[in-house]
């Protein structure tokens, strides 16, 4: 039997998340690291990408942006720039601000508008790739 924790999941604007789970997935600049009961106390930083929780009410799949996690005996506590669930994700708008992001990209006026383009890549990217994990994972 599955072994719960507490959960929190907040952005600058809103709490996404504040519940139990058995498993959180999320992407870190050294790869994926998966979170369950027990794990080892760590503080995390959050690469912009997918975060997936696993609830007794079924997966609940996120893009989110960079941020960081701590992970303590009693709770796991992520901050995140910014998150949006899967479902709630506009396909074609993230397709369209993609393609947007990297012609900003290829203009390379200066560095500021660089670092504007590239979040607005990663986020987007992270966007189409957390709604293509959601429609993966509702056909099986």
């Amino acid at each position: 039997m599955a072994k719960y924790f507490h959960f929190t999941l907040s952005t600058p604007e809103a709490v996404l998340f504040d519940s139990e789970t058995d498993y959180i997935g999320i992407e870190t600049p050294r790869g994926e690291i998966g979170i369950m009961a027990d794990h080892l106390p760590i503080i995390s930083l959050i690469s912009a990408g997918v975060m997936r929780i696993e609830t007794k009410e079924g997966d609940k799949v996120l893009a989110t942006g960079s941020g960081f996690v701590k992970v303590t005996s009693e709770k796991v506590t992520a901050f995140t720039q910014t998150a949006e669930f899967a479902e709630s994700i506009d396909e074609e708008r993230a397709k369209q601000a993609l393609k947007e992001a990297q012609l900003e990209m290829a203009k390379k006026v200066d560095e500021v508008s660089l670092a504007d383009a590239t979040g607005l890549l990663e986020r987007n990217a992270a966007r189409l790739k957390a709604v293509e994990r959601k429609r993966k994972r509702s056909h099986h």
